[in-house]
C-alpha cells in the first residue's frame, strides 16, 4: 500500500503536465485553514470566510495560472516552473508574514525569500509539484483542527445562560439614562497601594467620590479576560470558563441578545456601544445593540481589528446629542490602561509594571474628560466606571496565567478591578451590600431601577474562576467570601 501510494506521488511530481491551478490552489487551501486554525474567533463569519477563501485561495490560483500561461508565449517559456516555484514560495511567505511576528521589515523579509527561490529554483524547479503535496498534506492536520473547533462551538451547551428568574423582564420604576464606562484593565484602588503596584491613586479617588461616586473597595472580576469576564456581566451568569467561550462564543453574548440588553429595550431604552477599537466585533456578530460606532463593512477581514481606532469622546458626545428624546443605555469601551504585555519578550516585571500605571495616568485623564462631558449633558444619570479585570502587575507577561497560580497577591492582580457608581438616587444603598463582582453588576442596577429586591435573592456566587494549561483544568482562585483559594472545578 505505501509503495504503491509512493509511486503515485513519483508519478505526479514527474509527469510533464503542469498544474499552475493546482499550484496556486494548495497555497489557498493551506492558508485558510492555517488561519482559521489559530484564529478561528476573530473570523467565523461567511463575509470573512468569503473574504479569505478569495484572497488566499483564488488570487494565488489566478495569478499563477495567468502568470504560467503568459511566459508560455514569450521565449522564456523553459521558465514555467521557475514561475510556479518563485510564486509558490512568494505566496506562501508574504501571507505567513502578515500573519507572524518577522523582526525584519516585511519588505526586506519576503524579498530576500523571492529572491533565495529564484536561485533555488534553477535547480529544484521541478520539484514545485513536491510543495503542493506538502501544503495538501500539511492542510490535513489543521483541518482536523479546524474542524474540531467547529464541533466545539456548535455542540457547546448554552445551559449556563438559563436566568433563575425573569429579570431580564424586569419592570423599571426609575428610566435614568445609564452609562456604562470600562477602561480596559483598571485594577481597584487596594491593588493599587499593594505590593504589586505601588501606585498612590489618591487624587483620582478623591475625585469620583468628589463628584458624587461611591467606588467599591475590594471590587473584582470573575474572570481574567476582557472575554470571558464581560459574556459573564452580560449573561449575569457564570460559564465557568467552558473551553469554548473565550475563544469562540464570547463576542456573540457580549454583542448580542442578552439579558442586559433584553432587559434594557423592554424598558424603551435605546442601546449604544461605542468602543475604540473594534475588538469585541471583529468577528461581525449578530449585533444586539441598536447603534453601534463602528460599522461593520469599516472592519478588517483578518486580524484582530486593533490598528482601528475611533475617539470613543467625540463619538458619545454626538450620540448624546442624537438621542436627547430617548432613554438610554451607552456602553463605553476604552483600552486604556490595559494590562501589561501578553507574550514574552516583555519590559519584566518592573518594567511592564511601569508601563501600566503610565497608562493608568492617561485612564484619568481620560475618565475625568469624559465624566465632565456626561454630567454636564446628563447630570441625572446612572454612571458607572467598571474595569474588566485587573492590570496584572507581578507577573512578567500574560502567558504565565497559564500556569496554576498560588501567589494570592499575583491572583488579586488578576482579578481586582475598578468599580464606581453615580447612583444619583439614595435608595441605592437597600440594594448594592453584596455586589463584589461583575456578574452581579446589572443584576443589582436592574433591582434598584425596578425596586425589586427579589431579583436579589438569586445573586450569582462571587467566585473568581480560571482555565489553566499546566496542569489542565478549570480552578476557583477566589471564593465567595473574597478569600484566595485553590480548588479544582469539577
Amino acid at each position: 500500500m505505501i509503495e504503491k501510494q509512493r509511486q503515485k506521488i513519483l508519478g505526479f511530481i514527474n509527469a510533464p503536465k503542469d498544474v499552475p491551478l493546482l499550484a496556486g490552489f494548495s497555497v489557498g487551501v493551506y492558508m485558510v485553514l492555517f488561519y482559521y486554525a489559530q484564529n478561528y474567533s476573530l473570523a467565523n463569519s461567511w463575509q470573512q470566510l468569503l473574504y479569505l477563501a478569495g484572497y488566499y485561495a483564488i488570487l494565488p490560483a489566478v495569478v499563477l495560472f495567468a502568470a504560467y500561461k503568459i511566459v508560455g508565449f514569450t521565449p522564456f517559456k523553459a521558465y514555467q516552473k521557475n514561475i510556479l516555484f518563485v510564486g509558490m514560495i512568494a505566496f506562501l511567505s508574504y501571507y505567513i508574514i502578515e500573519i507572524v511576528h518577522v523582526p525584519l521589515s516585511k519588505k526586506v523579509a519576503l524579498a530576500g525569500i523571492i529572491g533565495l527561490s529564484a536561485i533555488v529554483s534553477f535547480w529544484f524547479k521541478q520539484y514545485y509539484k513536491l510543495f503542493v503535496i506538502l501544503l495538501l498534506f500539511l492542510s490535513l492536520f489543521n483541518l482536523y483542527a479546524v474542524t474540531g473547533i467547529i464541533v466545539s462551538t456548535e455542540t457547546a451547551s448554552a445551559e449556563w445562560q438559563k436566568l433563575p428568574d425573569t429579570i431580564d423582564k424586569a419592570v423599571f420604576k426609575q428610566k435614568p439614562n445609564i452609562y456604562y464606562i470600562q477602561p480596559d484593565g483598571y485594577t481597584n484602588a487596594e491593588n493599587l497601594k499593594g505590593d504589586n503596584y505601588k501606585f498612590d491613586n489618591s487624587d483620582f479617588d478623591g475625585y469620583l467620590k468628589q463628584s458624587g461616586f461611591k467606588v467599591y473597595d475590594g471590587f473584582r472580576s470573575n474572570y481574567h479576560t476582557t472575554l470571558l469576564s464581560n459574556s459573564s456581566m452580560f449573561a449575569m451568569q457564570h460559564h465557568y470558563a467552558q473551553e469554548d467561550m473565550d475563544p469562540y462564543n464570547a463576542r456573540n453574548v457580549i454583542i448580542g441578545n442578552n439579558p442586559v440588553l433584553r432587559g434594557l429595550k423592554s424598558n424603551g431604552y435605546t442601546t449604544s456601544f461605542i468602543t475604540e477599537r473594534p475588538y469585541l466585533i471583529i468577528n461581525r456578530p449578530k449585533m444586539g445593540y441598536d447603534f453601534c460606532n463602528f460599522d461593520y463593512n469599516e472592519l478588517p477581514y483578518f486580524q484582530d481589528g486593533w490598528s482601528s481606532q475611533r475617539d470613543v469622546t467625540a463619538d458619545l458626545r454626538l450620540q448624546i446629542n442624537k438621542n436627547k428624546k430617548t432613554g438610554n443605555f451607552y456602553f463605553i469601551e476604552k483600552m486604556t490602561p490595559g494590562h501589561i504585555n501578553n507574550n514574552a519578550p516583555s519590559l519584566g516585571i518592573d518594567g511592564e509594571r511601569a508601563a501600566y500605571l503610565e497608562r493608568i495616568k492617561e485612564a484619568n485623564i481620560w475618565l475625568k474628560e469624559i465624566l465632565s462631558l456626561i454630567t454636564k449633558a446628563d447630570p441625572n444619570a446612572i454612571v458607572i466606571v467598571g474595569a474588566d479585570h485587573g492590570g496584572f502587575a507581578g507577573f512578567e507577561y500574560m502567558g504565565k496565567t497559564e500556569n496554576l497560580i498560588t501567589d494570592t497577591k499575583l491572583n488579586k492582580s488578576m482579578y481586582g478591578a475598578l468599580l464606581a457608581i453615580k447612583w444619583n438616587n439614595p435608595a441605592y444603598n437597600d440594594y448594592d451590600a453584596d455586589l463584589k463582582t461583575s456578574v452581579n453588576l446589572f443584576r443589582t442596577v436592574f433591582a434598584v431601577l425596578s425596586e425589586d429586591k427579589d431579583y436579589l435573592k438569586n445573586y450569582q456566587q462571587n467566585n473568581s474562576y480560571m482555565r489553566t494549561l499546566r496542569p489542565s483544568g478549570v480552578y476557583k482562585y477566589i471564593n465567595n467570601a473574597g478569600q484566595p483559594v485553590i480548588e479544582a472545578v469539577k
